[in-house]
């Protein structure tokens, strides 16, 4: 809706507010105008107005981090300018996919979290935390790899983001591994079968996961099909968190 100009991102916040009763909202780098990026107004207008609409803007998210060896110093300062816009907008996380490198699991770790520190380093320092979803390698698309290379940075500001839609492996025990890494879910919808459930995924026995973690957090509604219109396809990924949460009881 952005892209189509049907939608200003300065009116997102009272959007969502007043379309779906959800108050709080990410942001997208690439949603939002490129001549507006490094303008700080731009992101205190965007702050000012979820404040407005009494919204968590509570994450932004950027591209994929490098965490190759000869790369990621090059890296780490590539995302410092998206660092500085989610400070700007107030938004805790900045999310990221990782590139990790080769195609073994120990070393790929052993890269992703010296590569990590660093740039956790530098997200601490304004008081943001990095997320990671799964995607950018085939290594960082499996949630137990991300969980490994989570116990091997250990940063107060790394994190994982778990996104239905993108893990390769088994989603639920890819899942379970990095939930206890996990501060905000992504919750990845393509489309509905006609009793309004989810057929690519269990979302009730993925609550269920999520609630035996003891999680506290967001959980991100992520439309992504085509067979609904945004707003129809985010009101009906709504409504079927709301049964998977109701049914845990």
């Amino acid at each position: 809706m952005f892209a189509d100009k049907s939608l200003n991102p300065l009116d997102f916040a009272a959007f969502t507010a007043d379309t779906f009763g959800i108050h709080a909202i990410d942001l997208w780098e690439g949603g939002l105008p490129k001549d507006k990026l490094d303008d700080a107004a731009y992101m205190a207008k965007l702050r000012a107005s979820a404040d407005k609409a009494k919204t968590d803007l509570f994450l932004l998210m950027a591209g994929t981090f490098d965490a190759t060896p000869d790369k990621h110093e090059a890296s780490v300062k590539s995302f410092l300018p998206s660092l500085d816009r989610a400070q700007q907008l107030g938004a805790r996380y900045l999310r990221v996919f990782l590139r990790a490198p080769g195609t073994d699991p120990e070393a790929g770790a052993n890269a992703s979290a010296e590569a990590l520190k660093k740039l956790a380093d530098e997200a601490a320092k304004r008081k943001v935390t990095i997320v990671i979803e799964p995607a950018g390698s085939p290594l960082s698309v499996k949630g137990a790899f991300l969980a490994k290379v989570m116990e091997k940075t250990k940063h107060p500001h790394c994190k994982l983001m778990p996104d239905f839609g993108k893990q390769k492996n088994n989603i639920y025990d890819g899942t379970e591994a990095m939930m206890p890494h996990t501060v905000s879910v992504s919750a990845k919808m393509h489309s509905f079968d006609e009793h309004g459930k989810q057929p690519d995924f269990d979302y009730v026995r993925l609550m269920k996961i999520i609630a035996n973690a003891g999680f506290k957090g967001i959980i991100a509604i992520e439309w992504e099909g085509s067979r609904l219109k945004p707003i129809e396809g985010v009101k009906a990924s709504q409504k079927l968190l709301a049964e998977a949460i109701a049914a845990l009881g």
